[in-house]
């Protein structure tokens, strides 16, 4: 949003300097973008007088002129065909430099000296119009700086205005600002309107289809206006802001958004057919021309303003090119309306077409201005046009909207802020914000104005409390309090836990967007299809239902930067279809690692190698660490087949751990193999918390080893077998540690060798005591799984 100082000052009195002005502001939240001291432009433009203009002597189409330049009379040679004795123009000296860094010098054009020259209006960047020489105002004293001359020795200030104070993009906004820091008296625009003719019913007929969409309807009819250019002082205003002048009504509808942040919109009443303006849904197959001469096409979640046959603007986005203000415009009808912010911002988003007043009906504009704006933008209109304004404006307001009470208590805001402010000073501070605030035993119950949409709750008046008093007046506290002392819920603790636990196993965390690109989603045949009704970008319209291709964008986006080895792990939320009589997506939360590249950076602890399967599932066991995880090999979505497994614990699948699918891989731009687990988050601490630790002695008496070989048929796991040896009397540990597939073992068929401890508990076990356990384990694999001794 840029103002310009004096601009500003119209309606507040301010005695800071715009350094000061600048830093008050943005301790108060609004954030400074930059500042064009605009008088530094014109440095060396002074205001020129035409004595004399005669034919170049050697060329026809060239003036040679006498100007008086406040400090003498310089000759300048000039191509203008307008150029004329007696004008006051513009006339940038030698050693000025003319905005694309154009400098002039000292010239001889074709045999005759030139000391400077009379300038148009984009040589002096106000405009695009290089017809001929600007003309200045007869009063004008020769050797005034042109700045001054012209009102534009001015400063221009820009702040980036957050979304959720749409008030301060308006000079008046700021001007309440400004007021509310400083205490001085705000000024509003005066609004003085003369109606004649008769009544706006007379010619124009206004209807509401869609009041939740459109709320408010302010239409106003203006007859026998003039089509030109606006006078100098409103082009100047619009350029130093940026805003290019187009005539004169047009020009006043954006004087008047800038300045009170109500967007207005004006018709050519003669090209409305029927003579009727109604607010309504787009029907599925309507298109509209828009001003900037883009045909758009429309469905039924956008608004527009349709005449009798159609559409004739975008509501609240732009108005349509079939009934623009032109030339030949005589008579117009006024629109100044609050459309829902919600249906604003989704129809700009599918359109993709941001407009100055798009950008604050999608923040929430104020309903209570409407008919002030109107008004305001009327008296100017005619002003500046000779129109007459009709009496009786049709004000469409089916359903008046009320402002929110808030209740404040004030020792809350006290405690949370470190001040001490009386139930007097912070009334003080939320009139000064227009605010209607009583006192209530020890509450304040304040009502925000239609203006600050952002003020909802009590949270939203303690930084009120603390913004206009200063932060940086705060002194601050010593004292511990706040919310973060309480204890953090269960859920809280885990999930710091488990970030710590993935952390002290080597894994560095990383966090991603829960919004997707749906061919993600698509890629890994995601069962639920989370559509985001509003979403940020074309591609990025789904909530991701698994991690698994966040870790995939995320490991890309390393290697590209060529990292060599990724050890990654993200604890987040992934989204699934509504429950039965819910309307929002559930919402759980998964934890994944990824692994990839070289199993470390460097050579200097052995031989280089990748990492594989059983380093991921290392790390999982290091995290699981007590608990008795069971694998079986299967095929899952996103994984390469034969080569993940299901992860369970009692039974219950808790997630899937193996390699990444190669075409996953190449869909990702990633060529090394990736290693991957996700777990389901709430299972696993549900798992740790029934979890009972037990202690025992020191064994007293040696264990006997033994190891064992069986031959079993190629689909029985070695998970399976270990559990059931592990199960047998006097068993204290099983280790796997031999596969073997070939001859002499039969095809279908493998050899697994697993390494048992046996101890007994109150004596020191014989070798008899021991075979009979192992031939006892045989007999149960042999009935369990048909194995057959090696």
């Amino acid at each position: 949003m840029k103002i310009t100082t004096k601009w500003l000052s119209e309606y507040v009195d301010c005695a800071w300097d715009w350094q000061k002005l600048v830093e008050r502001l943005t301790m108060s939240g609004l954030e400074f973008e930059g500042v064009d001291e605009m008088a530094a432009r014109f440095e060396g433009v002074v205001v020129g007088h035409v004595l004399e203009c005669e034919r170049h002597p050697n060329a026809d189409r060239l003036s040679v002129c006498k100007v008086d330049i406040g400090e003498g009379i310089n000759t300048i040679v000039c191509g203008a065909p307008n150029v004329a004795a007696g004008q006051k123009v513009a006339v940038a000296l030698p050693g000025c430099t003319l905005p694309g860094d154009f400098t002039i010098k000292k010239a001889k054009i074709r045999g005759v000296e030139s000391l400077g020259m009379i300038c148009a209006e984009d040589e002096l960047g106000l405009g695009d119009n290089h017809d001929g020489i600007l003309v200045l105002d007869d009063g004008l004293k020769p050797g005034l700086p042109f700045a001054v001359a012209v009102g534009l020795d001015d400063t221009v200030l820009d702040f980036e205005v957050t979304p959720n104070r749409p008030d301060c993009l308006s000079v008046v906004g700021i001007a309440r600002e400004v007021r509310a820091l400083t205490g001085a008296e705000l000024r509003l625009p005066a609004v003085e309107i003369k109606e004649q003719g008769a009544p706006c019913t007379d010619d124009i007929a206004l209807s509401i289809e869609s009041s939740e969409d459109c709320p408010r309807y302010v239409g106003r009819v203006i007859r026998n206006v003039k089509i030109a250019p606006s006078p100098d002082w409103l082009q100047r205003r619009l350029q130093a802001v940026g805003q290019r002048p187009i005539n004169n009504v047009v020009d006043i509808t954006n004087y008047v958004l800038l300045e009170l942040g109500q967007p207005l919109h004006a018709f050519d009443l003669h090209k409305l057919a029927d003579r009727r303006l109604v607010v309504r849904r787009a029907r599925d197959g309507e298109s509209i021309e828009t001003l900037d001469g883009t045909t758009r096409r429309l469905d039924a979640e956008m608004l527009v303003i349709a005449d009798g046959q159609k559409p004739v603007a975008l509501a609240g986005i732009m108005g349509g090119a079939n009934s623009e203000v032109d030339e030949h415009t005589t008579d117009l009808v006024l629109e100044s309306a609050y459309f829902e912010a919600s249906r604003i911002r989704q129809a700009r988003a599918r359109l993709g077409l941001h407009t100055e007043a798009a950008a604050r009906f999608e923040r929430g504009a104020d309903w209570a201005i409407c008919q002030r704006a109107s008004d305001r933008a009327a008296a100017l209109i005619a002003q500046v046009t000779g129109g007459q304004i009709a009496p009786e404006a049709i004000d469409l307001y089916p359903t008046p909207k009320e402002n929110p009470t808030i209740s404040l208590r004030l020792d809350r805001a006290n405690q949370l802020l470190a001040t001490s402010f009386s139930s007097e000073e912070a009334q003080r501070i939320f009139e000064l914000l227009d605010c209607n605030v009583t006192v209530e035993k020890g509450q304040l119950q304040v009502t925000p104005p239609s203006f600050r949409p952002d003020l909802v709750r009590e949270a939203d008046l303690v930084e009120e409390l603390g913004r206009i008093y200063g932060y940086d007046r705060i002194a601050g506290s010593q004292q511990a309090n706040g919310p973060w002392l309480s204890q953090l819920s269960p859920a809280l603790r885990w999930r710091a836990r488990i970030r710590q636990r993935m952390a002290d196993i080597g894994l560095d965390e990383i966090m991603s967007n829960t919004i997707v690109d749906a061919t993600w989603e698509e890629r890994i045949d995601a069962t639920d299809v989370i559509l985001l009704a509003n979403p940020p970008t074309e591609a990025q319209s789904r909530l991701r239902t698994r991690l698994l291709p966040s870790l995939l964008e995320v490991a890309r986006r390393n290697f590209n930067q060529r990292a060599r080895s990724l050890a990654l792990f993200e604890l987040g939320k992934c989204f699934s279809s509504p429950a039965a009589g819910a309307q929002l997506p559930g919402e759980h939360w998964q934890l994944a690692a990824l692994l990839a590249g070289p199993l470390s950076p460097t050579t200097w602890q052995g031989p280089e190698r990748d990492v594989d399967f059983y380093d991921l599932k290392g790390r999982l066991e290091a995290l699981t660490d007590g608990l008795p995880l069971q694998f079986e090999p299967v095929d899952y979505p996103g994984y390469r087949t034969g080569h993940c497994a299901r992860i369970a614990i009692e039974e219950q699948t808790i997630g899937y751990i193996g390699q990444v699918a190669p075409a996953q891989c190449k869909d990702f731009d990633i060529e090394p193999a990736v290693y991957i687990f996700e777990l389901a988050f709430d299972a696993l601490v549900e798992h740790w918390q029934q979890r009972h630790v037990s202690f025992a002695q020191l064994p007293k008496f040696p264990a006997a080893e033994r190891d064992l070989s069986v031959v079993v048929r190629e689909e029985v796991s070695h998970s399976d077998l270990a559990q059931a040896v592990g199960t047998g009397p006097l068993v204290e540990n099983v280790e796997f540690f031999d596969l073997y597939l070939g001859a002499p073992i039969a095809e279908g068929h493998k050899s697994l060798s697993f390494s048992i401890r046996l101890r007994h508990p109150e004596r020191t076990l014989k070798d008899t005591q021991a075979d009979a356990a192992i031939n006892d384990i045989l007999q149960k694999l042999q009935k369990q799984f048909g194995a057959q001794l090696r």
